[in-house]
């Protein structure tokens, strides 16, 4: 196979690609600047992402995938085209590449996905369904017969699967992430405190004082934000004990949903994924204790991956590697002249 291979996980909060014998060469927020007059990009993932919250009157920033799904087709041609040079240089061949995709999307938005990765100039690509990506990554066993179950909890999306013989036997989604703690972070200090911080704060919060299930010591952090009474900066703390309840109610509905997903695992299946228990990963797998809430409420004992913000990109990394895993899962390559027979004449979606 002539070209590059490379893994795409193009994500609501990151773009994580991985390049044959080097491993995860890039890894930076799915996040566009953007020139409000022309529409044209400025910036993408980390410099943008400074961006976000400081833009002044003549651009904005861009999340350019929401809820899995592209947001800005010619954004995210574009931002896959800029990495990807950065990635493959001037080769003469183009590169493999295999894309991560969740397994709730339609067609149509895999369609979507397949004419931006082509656009940005691959040769071949090959799309698969994420959450076995992830499991993959988290060293699930491809020639094991009972099921074992991984648990991705991303940044706007959560899935499960279920792997037995290296294929998925059960998955389900969640529209759901981590995301919705920041969110209820950002209201409750703009509604108690009538001060407004942006999603960085927000996520500086939750990752340094926040955990799924309540402490008996109570941890504080020194935030800046901007006073809502007369649009000045301020800075302030905040405390875990002030924050969890809000934070409790979204884990709450999570696990709630997580319950319910796993109810339609067939029951052979679900008791092997109890007596293996559930590898945990994705972003928001970091969140301290969230193992420990999941495990008590669903009665399921859940082990967090190493490196589990990364799961997903190296398993795509492992899948390039072993082509018995593709075609044991009827994944295939696709060239770019069947890609344009399928999509029929590029349009703008």
């Amino acid at each position: 196979m002539k070209g590059m291979k490379i893994g795409i996980d193009f994500g609501s909060a990151s773009l994580k690609i991985y390049a044959e014998g080097k491993g995860v060469v890039i890894d930076e927020p799915s996040v566009a600047a953007v020139d409000i007059a022309t529409g044209n990009p400025l910036a993408f993932g980390k410099a943008a992402d400074v961006l976000s919250g400081r833009c002044n009157s003549d651009m904005k920033t861009v999340k350019v995938i929401r809820n899995g799904v592209i947001a800005d087709f010619e954004l995210a041609e574009r931002m896959l085209r800029y990495y990807l040079q950065r990635v493959c240089g001037n080769r003469i061949y183009k590169p493999n590449i295999i894309l991560a995709v969740s397994t709730d999307i339609s067609e149509l938005e895999k369609k979507i996905f397949l004419d931006a990765v082509t656009l940005s100039g691959a040769g071949r690509v090959c799309i698969v369904d994420g959450i076995l990506a992830s499991a993959f990554g988290c060293n699930v066993e491809s020639d094991k017969i009972g099921g074992r179950m991984t648990l991705d909890i991303g940044h706007q999306l959560t899935e499960f699967v279920v792997v037995t013989m290296g294929s998925i036997a059960a998955s389900g989604a969640i529209r759901r992430g981590s995301n919705d703690i920041d969110k209820a972070i950002i209201k409750h200090i703009k509604r108690e405190r009538d001060i407004v911080i942006g999603p960085h704060t927000a996520r500086e919060i939750k990752n340094k004082i926040i955990s799924a299930v309540k402490r008996d010591s109570e941890t504080a952090l020194m935030v800046s934000g901007k006073s809502s009474l007369d649009n000045m900066p301020i800075s302030f703390e905040i405390t875990s004990n002030e924050i969890y309840p809000f934070v409790d109610e979204q884990l709450t509905s999570l696990v709630r949903d997580i319950h319910n997903e796993m109810e339609k695992i067939p029951p052979e299946l679900l008791a092997d994924s109890a007596d293996h228990g559930i590898k945990l990963c994705g972003g928001g797998a970091l969140i301290f204790d969230i193992a420990d809430r999941i495990a008590e409420e669903i009665g399921i004992r859940c082990e967090v991956v190493d490196e589990p913000r990364l799961t997903k990109v190296n398993g795509l990394g492992m899948m390039m590697k072993d082509d018995y895993i593709l075609l044991n899962n009827g994944y295939r390559f696709i060239f770019k002249d069947e890609i344009r027979e399928r999509i029929g004449k590029f349009n703008k979606y």
